[in-house]
Order: structure tokens, then C-alpha cells, then sequence
């Protein structure tokens, strides 16, 4: 259910294992699977592939996450302040 703690998230970076599947991802972004997959398959992102698995290492992952390689899509937030009329 969504908005519910996840019992099986990572509590630190310690606990991540070396090699990443696209279900470690979705647990450490709380992507969908969609996007995950999405994620995995753009030019920018540090994906290996063994056949038909695709996984990123863990020291890759890091280093893209800290990187200016790393391209965040964001819908502006307009705040309006409402008109009082007296």
C-alpha cells in the first residue's frame, strides 16, 4: 500500500549489496518499476547488462548519484499568493 514503511528498504549505504538489480533500485529511489527500467535504459546511467539482466554496481551507482551527469525532470512549482479583495 502506498505510503507505508517498507520493511525491506536500506537502512544505510553498508547494507546495499555490491551489484544492483532494478528491484534494489526502485527500494533506494521508490521508483516504479517502469521507471526504473526507464532509468536503466537511458544513455547516462551507468547500466551493465548480462543477457537479458541489466544491474549497475554499486560504486557506479555512487559516483552517479554524486555526479553532474545526474539529470533530475521537475515540474515547476508556481506559488500564487491569493488576491484579498476588501
Amino acid at each position: 500500500m502506498k505510503g507505508e514503511f517498507d520493511m525491506n528498504a536500506y537502512f544505510n549505504w553498508d547494507e546495499v549489496p555490491l551489484v544492483l538489480f532494478a528491484k534494489d533500485l526502485m527500494k533506494i529511489l521508490r521508483l516504479s518499476r517502469g521507471k526504473t527500467y526507464e532509468l536503466m535504459n537511458s544513455a547516462n546511467f551507468p547500466t551493465l547488462s548480462e543477457g537479458r539482466r541489466l544491474f549497475v554496481t554499486k560504486e557506479a551507482f555512487r559516483k552517479w548519484l554524486d555526479g553532474k551527469r545526474r539529470h533530475i525532470k521537475r515540474t515547476p512549482i508556481i506559488l500564487r499568493t491569493p488576491i484579498i479583495l476588501k
